[in-house]
């Protein structure tokens, strides 16, 4: 395992997952540590996934903190002393492999995702199963997420839904009555109408 090739991201949630298990007291860092801080992500792709591949979230989240829970508290000397567990390894190994085979330079955060799914024999993949999701729905998730792109670079997944995150939409907010209404604006919104008609100018839409 090449920790060169991970995207930065997910460089990150490890670091962040060390943290989480150092806090804990716990000396073996597993994938439920990892797993734990990405669905805590505020960006939220991993959540994002599992909802997408038919998951309940907030059930994912309940069964992450319960297998958290049963890990053994370690004190005293040594104790700040984490040391990655063969589980965690073994998922970040399929995930590599995952993303080879995909044509993928670097791994991204759904291949170690689809990882823990599909590693039926770790505790983690009960995460997926009490919250609905199996190994081919998020299989199909992260296919309809990725478009056909690659992950050639550390930063690939900034790339994800760059819509949803930099604008708005506001066609779907018209839809859900979540907008104002435009009222003695007739001569600016001409105006605009006809600035974004013109065949000669940047037309933003």
């Amino acid at each position: 395992m090449n920790l060169d090739k991970f995207t930065d991201r997910v460089k990150g949630f490890l670091q962040s997952a060390q943290t989480l298990a150092q806090n804990s007291n716990h000396q073996r860092l597993l994938p439920e540590h990892l797993l734990k801080v990405f669905l805590s992500d505020p960006q939220g792709l991993a959540a994002n996934l599992i909802e997408s591949a038919g998951g309940n979230i907030q059930l994912a989240q309940v069964e992450v903190e319960s297998l958290l829970s049963k890990v053994p508290q370690v004190q005293g000397s040594g104790a700040e002393q984490i040391y990655m567990t063969p589980d965690l390894s073994k998922v970040l190994q399929a995930a590599e492999k995952a993303a080879t085979k995909a044509g993928d330079s670097f791994v991204t955060l759904e291949y170690i995702l689809l990882a823990m799914a599909l590693e039926s024999t770790l505790a983690v993949s009960k995460v997926f199963k009490a919250a609905g999701v199996t190994a081919q729905t998020l299989n199909t998730a992260i296919q309809n997420l990725r478009k056909g792109r690659e992950a050639h670079s550390s930063s690939s997944e900034d790339t994800y839904d760059a819509l949803k995150k930099y604008a708005r939409d506001l066609t779907q907010a018209a839809r859900d009555n979540k907008l104002d209404p435009v009222i003695g604006r007739d001569e600016e919104i001409r105006r605009t109408i006809q600035v974004l008609a013109r065949r000669t100018k940047n037309n933003p839409v």
